[in-house]
């Protein structure tokens, strides 16, 4: 399962947006369209077909690399879910984060995450996408985002489907999710609605994540179709 990265907690990050992508390929029979993919060439594959800061110039790059605590949440959902372990993956890596400077607050980043079988690829998608699917990731999320509330906070969360608009992927999903926090002080009530787009596709062995993270609006959808278009073409060039 590929989960990527999140702000570290909301009161660390109340402004930022976060996203969560989790994809696999459902069809084992789709491989036979692909090479193989070895452990040798899969670090390098999955690093061509994350996003790059040429592809949001207008984003600031941030570093993002897979924390300890990071690898701890991913195997904490994967057994929620009853997906593939990270650890049974051939490569695991993650793009920077890119963020907005102005305006809306925006955060994207990718990951591509390599498997050693289709077989294991099926197994990740029907875990995902199957019932615990949004409830762990939601659970997961809100978790992340809000932790305990404080007494003058309110917190209600919500998870549902997209379609997933992907052309030239072996199979593909889309979630959203929304986090609305309701502070109330005195006469005073703030609400602030973070949104999460899950949004990816599957190639063969590789699984492929776009987070897109907003706050205060709900993520781009031009955008993301954009990233997704260009991560599928990578796949293609790199994978063939």
């Amino acid at each position: 399962m590929v989960l990527r990265s999140r702000p570290r907690g909301r009161r660390a990050a109340v402004g930022a947006l976060i996203v969560v992508i989790v994809l696999a390929c459902g069809v084992d029979a789709a491989l036979a369209a692909h090479r193989a993919v070895t452990r040798s060439d899969a670090l390098a594959i999955a690093t061509a077909i994350n996003v790059r800061q040429g592809d949001v110039p207008k984003l600031k790059q941030q570093s993002n690399p897979i924390t300890a605590t990071e690898v701890r949440q991913q195997t904490q959902l994967t057994g929620c879910v009853g997906g593939v372990p990270t650890s049974d993956a051939f490569a695991n890596t993650q793009s920077p984060n890119f963020a907005s400077l102005s305006g809306t607050s925006v955060t994207l980043n990718s990951g591509t995450e390599i498997l050693p079988s289709a077989a294991l690829v099926a197994k990740d998608f029907a875990a995902v996408t199957g019932p615990r699917g949004l409830p762990c990731l939601l659970a997961d999320l809100r978790t992340e985002l809000v932790g305990k509330p404080a007494k003058d906070e309110t917190v209600k969360s919500y998870a549902s489907h997209l379609t997933a608009d992907v052309s030239g992927a072996d199979d593909a999903f889309a979630d959203r999710f929304a986090v609305i926090i309701t502070v109330t002080h005195k006469t005073t009530t703030l609400i602030l609605p973070l949104y999460v787009d899950l949004v990816g596709f599957t190639y063969g062995q590789a699984e492929v994540s776009l987070s897109v993270e907003s706050v205060g609006a709900k993520p781009s959808t031009a955008l993301e179709h954009r990233l997704v278009a260009l991560l599928v073409a990578r796949a293609h060039s790199a994978i063939g």
